[in-house]
This record gives structure tokens, sequence and C-alpha cells, in this order.
């Protein structure tokens, strides 16, 4: 028996002693009208608070699933109801002219012209850029001249992550690992010298590079997209000043946005708490005054039918069952193998690579052949001298084996953070 039916009951017994009728009607008329109306009422601002404080509460690990993929620059829908371009600047038209260029080299000894995707494994990948090659190239205007060209590793596709990354920790929600193997194989192409008989008004057009062996693997015009939008909205009304008379609480509607998707606040002043409230995020801080935020949105939605994207779209998606929930909400370590396989396998990555087994190493070993996707994140407690390496074993998959290295680092970068008392890595064998 509920509360409230503990209440009527032992009303209903008061009433039952009270031997004048007139008495016990006029009792009767006072508990049904004011007492029970108002303790019912105390009750359900109970359950509203409760309720409230549970919503806050409760997580749902794929509410900010981040879904990334690429797509060729003559593809790009502008008006795509899911996705958008990582970098703004990889669909506006730059032009340059070669005083531009001549100038930022004399600065900086080289200039970037433009951006490439290698469609290519890690290991290649990695050992091409190491030797630090020239390739010639011809620098085109009105006429073509001869340059040297090398490339170089696309830091600004790597840095959106690393500022996604602080934004998730600005607004208390867990960071899951980005699956974004696209952005570490987009590189920026560096011009190295221009010739003196070059105008410096001479307007560059393209250019053209001679990459030997690799030019199979270089793909020009290609824009990396994700499902992550940056907006600017306002706030709704007056901030409600709090019961601490220091922070208050600003209202932004996002009912004309869907309040399906997930909302990030970028905020650098005294920002306490964000939650979303309905069609509502509520921002709890010291700023007095309305204003406008910067907000970040992670839709969500299907693909249609129409959508076509060159190469497969990745997400950092797990299965969202009452074992993953369970294990969220009580910080549950996973300390078997049988444990360590269902996680990695909660991926679905299995097209690509199959989890087999792992084991512990000593020393530093090989060189490894998987990488760090939350390259930002540095364990500034326990010192990487001496740690014991997990190595993680996978088994290739039948799908894109030029992407298998980078799931398998994705995996691994996910496993790092369950034991980072070791020195995670992954092996295809």
């Amino acid at each position: 028996m509920g509360q409230t039916e503990d209440m009527k009951e032992l009303i209903r017994r008061e009433i039952q002693s009270i031997p004048n009728l007139a008495e016990r009607v006029a009792y009767k008329d006072i508990m049904e009208g004011v007492f029970l109306a108002l303790y019912e009422k105390n009750e359900e601002m109970y359950r509203n608070l409760e309720t409230r404080v549970m919503d806050d509460l409760a997580y749902n690990i794929n509410q900010y699933q981040i879904r990334t993929g690429i797509v060729e620059k003559r593809y790009l829908d502008l008006s795509h109801h899911l996705m958008t371009q990582v970098c703004r600047e990889d669909v506006e038209t730059v032009q340059c002219r070669i005083g531009e260029l001549r100038k930022e080299i004399q600065e900086t000894g080289k200039a970037r012209l433009s951006t490439v995707f290698l469609q290519g494994d890690v290991l290649e990948i990695a050992q091409m850029i190491k030797a630090g090659r020239t390739y010639p190239g011809i620098l085109r205007t009105e006429k073509g001249y001869n340059v040297s060209v090398r490339l170089e590793p696309g830091v600004r596709y790597l840095g959106k992550i690393e500022r996604l990354y602080h934004l998730f920790m600005k607004n208390g929600v867990p960071w899951q690992t980005v699956n974004a193997p696209y952005l570490f194989k987009m590189m920026e192409l560096m011009v190295l010298d221009i010739p003196e008989e070059a105008g410096d008004q001479e307007q560059v057009s393209g250019i053209g590079v001679d990459f030997g062996e690799h030019s199979h693997m270089v793909h020009y015009d290609m824009v990396p997209v994700w499902n992550v939008w940056h907006m600017e909205l306002e706030s709704i009304g007056f901030p409600i000043a709090c019961g601490d008379h220091e922070n208050y609480e600003h209202v932004i509607s996002i009912r004309d946005y869907g309040v399906e998707h997930a909302y990030l606040v970028e905020e650098k002043a005294g920002i306490q708490s964000i939650r979303q409230n309905g069609d509502r995020l509520l921002i709890t801080g010291k700023v007095a005054n309305a204003r406008k935020w910067d907000i970040c949105m992670i839709r969500h939605g299907e693909d249609y039918r129409i959508d076509r994207y060159t190469y497969p779209v990745m997400e950092n998606l797990r299965k969202d069952g009452f074992a993953e929930r369970f294990q969220k909400k009580n910080g549950q370590k996973v300390k078997t193998k049988g444990e360590l396989e269902r996680f990695i396998r909660g991926f679905g990555m299995e097209p690509y690579v199959g989890y087999k087994d792992c084991r512990l190493e000593d020393g530093d070993g090989t060189e490894p052949e998987t990488y760090s996707m939350n390259f930002f994140m540095n364990d500034e407690i326990r010192s990487r001298k001496g740690r014991r390496r997990l190595v993680l074993l996978f088994e290739a998959g039948q799908t894109e084996s030029w992407l298998q290295r980078d799931i398998a680092s994705f995996l691994v970068s996910e496993v790092q953070e369950l034991y980072p008392e070791y020195q995670c890595e992954g092996k295809i064998v």
C-alpha cells in the first residue's frame, strides 16, 4: 500500500472514531477538501522533482553518438539533414596569388595550397610521411611553374576532435572516442619553393603533383563530414536568479531544431550546469544578462535513400543494453577476458576487424601497428615508462582492408580508457 493510501486509511479510522455525526461530517469535509488535496499536490510535486533529477542523471551511452565520413566535393550536399563539413573552409572558394604564396614561404619555409586524402593503410601512410619526401609538381597559373611539394598531416582536422573533447568536458558529458579514420588520412599539400620568374600578381588556378608509386593513394577535392553542427542561439525571457544569489538560470528554446538531438554549450565564463528539459536547454551559471550562446548540436536521424557517401560512414555507436547501462552507472571495471571481448564486440566492427585475444608483454617491443585516436588526452599521473603492454589481437575482416588498422586503432583507444595502467596496442594477425 502506498503512502497516499496509508494516509487515506488513517483519515478513515479517525473519522470513525468521532461519535458526533455533525462533527464527523465537518471533519470529513475539511480533510477531503483541504488536507488531503494539499497532501496529494505535495506528493505530485515530489514525484515531478524526482523525475527531473532522474532525467538529469540518466545517461544514454549513444545520445552523443558521432558519425564521420568523407565525400567527393562535387557530391557534397550543403542542405543535408544530418551531415555537415568538418572544416568550413573546405567548401569555400579560395583564390590566391603567387605573391601571397611567396611571402608565406619566406616567413615559414612552406605554404599550404590544398588538401588531399590518402587512401591507404596506416603503416604505409606513416612510412610515407616519416620519409619526409618531396615531390615534383607544376603550379598552374596562365603558365606552369616547376615547384617542390611535401605532404604534412592535416592537423586542423584533428584539432576539431580535440576541441570537441574539451567541449564534452565543459558540459560534464563522458567522452567516447570518435571513430574518425578519414581525418587521420587528410594531408596538407605544402609548396616549398616558387621560381623567381613567376610574377607576384599571377593568379594560382591549381597544381599537379607527381607522387610516383603513391599516386594511386592520393585523392583531391575530398571533404570530411560529420554530424556535429555549430549554431548561435539566443536566450528567451530573462535570466532567473538562483537561490544562492550568485548564479542565474538561462533558457534556450530548441523546439525549431529538434529535441531528439544532443546539445552542448560552448561557454568559458562560469557555467555550473547544462541540461535539457523537453524542448528547452537550461543553463546555470554566473552570467547575469541574457545573451547569445554558441551551441554545438549533435544531430541524429536516418540517412535518406538518395544519400551518397564515397566511403563507409563510421560511428562510435555501442549496443545500448542493460549490461552497458549498469556498467556505466556503477563504474564497473572490465576484469575478465570475456568482459573485454563483449566490450569490443559491442561496437559491431567485425566486418573490418574481428577480436581474437589479448596478451601482456614486457618491454617496448616493435613499432605498434595502431595509433591513439585520443592523442590529445595525456596521462599526467602515470608514467609511460615501465608500463606493461596490453596487446589486442585482431583478425582481418572482409571489408575495406585499407581501413582495418584504423578501426583497430579506434577499438584500442577505447580499451585504453579501461586500462590506463597498461600501454594498449593492437595487432592484426
